[in-house]
């Protein structure tokens, strides 16, 4: 799949590739800074630094992004990356997939996660073998969980920590 950048009134959101992974694993923007972009001092994220492993077996096993493994979230205004979105994993047999995000400290507060998961989901409904769309935020998590109301999922449950979504697409 070739995939483009998408863009939104004030983001860019860029698929992350197997250089940029190995790049950012050894603590380095190198890759990033090519595309001339900078880092906000505040990202990667321990979050992001957590799944980075992850999602560099996958591109190494596959060499291009699929769309499925996760998204640099970059300020137009600045060309900073602010934060990533992203997925689980591709699909399961189900069609599910399963999206998290997270916006560097600098940048939260200011409408860019809503509008970075309203531009994912919309690459969703171009995705045909993605029927449904989960993701859980903590309960303590109340922006969080603003946005993923604002964007159409609703709670299915919550247990003592987490408060599980749910998007059936249309």
């Amino acid at each position: 799949m070739n995939l483009k950048n998408i863009h939104t009134e004030r983001l860019i959101l860029i698929p992350v590739t197997l250089e940029i992974t190995k790049s950012l694993l050894e603590h380095s923007t190198k890759e990033i800074e090519k595309l001339g972009i900078k880092t906000d001092e505040k990202w990667p994220t321990d979050g992001t630094m957590d799944i980075l492993p992850i999602i560099n077996k996958t591109l190494d096993k596959y060499k291009v992004p699929s769309g499925f493994e996760f998204w640099m979230i970059v300020n137009k205004d600045n060309m900073l990356v602010i934060g990533d979105i992203g997925f689980h994993g591709k699909p399961n047999e189900k069609g599910e997939v399963e999206i998290g995000y997270g916006l560097s400290e600098n940048a939260r507060r200011m409408g860019f996660g809503f509008e970075a998961l309203k531009a994912i989901m919309s690459w969703l409904n171009y995705q045909d073998n993605v029927k449904t769309i989960k993701a859980d935020c903590l309960i303590s998590n109340i922006a969080s969980a603003r946005i993923l109301e604002k964007v159409g999922m609703k709670e299915i449950s919550r247990d003592q920590e987490l408060i599980y979504w749910k998007f059936i697409k249309p």
